[in-house]
C-alpha cells in the first residue's frame, strides 16, 4: 500500500549512487516528480551535505588524474590525438561547477520543495543526543546531528495527518523512523518506485512473476556477463596477474520495477555474487633483497586462490505485448551490470 507521495531521499542514498543523478532511479523518480505524481521533499542540510561530498570527490578524482598523468607521462609525446587528450589541463573551477551544476538541475527538474531548520527546536535534538536515542547513535558519528536536523525539518513541515518516506539505508535514521507514525523508512529508492508501481499498476505483478519463473535463465545470462568481463589484480602483490575468474554461485533475485508500460518496463535488482579468482605473481617469499639498491630478485611464481562475494547492481528492460492481462512476447534487452564495464578489480595478496 502506497503510504503518500512524499518522498524525501537521504544523502546516503545518493552517496550510494555515486551522486549519478542520471541514474535509471533518479530518472524515472524525476518524471513522476515532473508529472505530479510523487513529491520530492528535501532539506538544507541534504543540499549542504551532497554539495560538499560532490566537491570533494571531485577533488579526489582530479588528483587521481594529476597522478596518472605523472605515472604515463611517457604517453603524452605519442602522436595520437585520443592519447594527447588525456594530458590536456583540466579547468578545476569549471569542473565543480558543472558538477555542482548538475544536482541543481535534478533537484529543479524534480520540483523540489526545500526545508529548511529555522522551525526545528534545538532542544528536542540535544535531548535525544544527551539520551543517546535515534538517530544518534554510541558511534557519535559526526553525522548524527546533521541528520537529525534533517529529521526534525522533515517532521515540521507534514501536518498532523500527513507521512513522508525517508530513503536511507542509515540504520541510525532507519531507527528514529521507526519510533515515528509520520517517517516511512525505505531502503533504496529502487524499493519506493516498486511500491508504488505495485500500488497503481497490475502489469507489475506480471512483470515479477516473470522473473520468478525466468530466475534460473537470468543468473545463468548474470553469470556469464560478469565471466566475460576483464579481472584485474590491484594489490600490493608487484606484477600479480589474474589467472582464472570464475563466479561460483549467484544470489536471489529480488526485483524492483522502476518504469513500467503497456510495451516496456525497467527492472533493477541488488544480486550477491560469489566468484573464485586465482591470482599468480613472483614468489618474494622465497626471494632475496638487495639492500644496497633496495630491489627484489625472486626465482620462480607464486599464486593464490580466495573465494569472494561481491553486490552488484543488475539493470533490464523487458519489451512485450500487454495482452489480457498478460505479458506476451517478451524480449529482455538492455542488459548491464553497474559499474564493471572497465573491469573487476581484486585484491589478492601474496600471503
Amino acid at each position: 500500500m502506497l503510504e503518500t507521495r512524499k518522498v524525501f531521499i537521504d544523502t546516503q542514498y545518493f552517496h550510494k549512487v555515486k551522486f549519478h543523478f542520471d541514474s535509471p532511479a533518479l530518472k524515472s523518480f524525476r518524471n513522476l516528480c515532473e508529472a505530479g505524481e510523487l513529491h520530492n521533499i528535501t532539506t538544507s542540510v541534504v543540499l549542504g551535505e551532497v554539495e560538499s561530498h560532490i566537491h570533494s570527490s571531485v577533488k579526489e578524482a582530479l588528483i587521481a588524474m594529476q597522478k596518472f598523468k605523472r605515472e604515463a607521462a611517457i604517453l603524452s609525446s605519442l602522436d595520437d590525438e585520443n592519447v594527447k587528450s588525456l594530458f590536456l589541463k583540466i579547468p578545476e573551477e569549471d569542473v565543480y561547477r558543472k558538477a555542482s551544476a548538475v544536482f541543481s538541475e535534478f533537484i529543479e527538474g524534480c520540483n523540489t520543495d526545500c526545508i529548511e531548520a529555522s522551525d526545528v527546536d534545538p532542544e528536542d535534538i540535544l535531548k535525544l543526543y544527551f539520551d543517546r536515542k535515534p538517530p544518534f547513535g554510541d558511534g557519535k558519528k559526526k553525522s548524527e546531528f546533521p541528520d537529525a536536523l534533517s529529521l526534525f525539518s522533515l517532521k515540521s513541515s507534514l501536518r498532523v495527518d500527513e507521512k513522508i518516506y525517508v530513503i536511507s539505508e542509515d540504520s541510525d535514521i532507519k531507527s528514529f523512523c521507526e519510533s515515528d507514525s509520520q517517517l516511512e523508512s525505505i531502503d533504496s529508492l529502487e524499493k519506493m518506485l516498486d511500491l508504488y508501481n505495485q500500488y497503481l499498476d497490475k502489469r507489475t505483478c506480471e512483470v515479477k512473476q516473470y522473473f520468478v519463473t525466468k530466475e534460473l535463465s537470468i543468473k545463468a545470462k548474470i553469470k556469464d556477463y560478469i565471466e566475460g568481463i576483464d579481472v584485474y589484480n590491484s594489490s600490493t602483490w608487484e606484477d600479480a596477474e589474474v589467472d582464472d575468474f570464475e563466479v561460483t554461485n549467484v544470489g536471489d533475485i529480488e526485483t524492483s520495477i522502476i518504469y513500467i508500460s503497456d510495451e516496456e518496463s525497467q527492472v533493477t535488482f541488488d544480486i550477491i555474487v560469489e566468484y573464485e579468482v586465482t591470482v599468480s605473481g613472483p614468489d618474494f617469499n622465497n626471494g632475496m633483497y638487495d639492500r644496497e639498491y633496495g630491489y627484489s630478485y625472486t626465482f620462480g611464481t607464486t599464486c593464490q586462490t580466495i573465494t569472494r562475494t561481491n553486490i552488484y547492481t543488475v539493470e533490464i528492460w523487458l519489451y512485450y505485448d500487454f495482452i489480457n492481462g498478460h505479458l506476451e512476447n517478451v524480449v529482455e534487452n538492455g542488459f548491464d551490470i553497474a559499474g564493471i564495464a572497465n573491469g573487476i578489480e581484486v585484491h589478492v595478496e601474496e600471503n
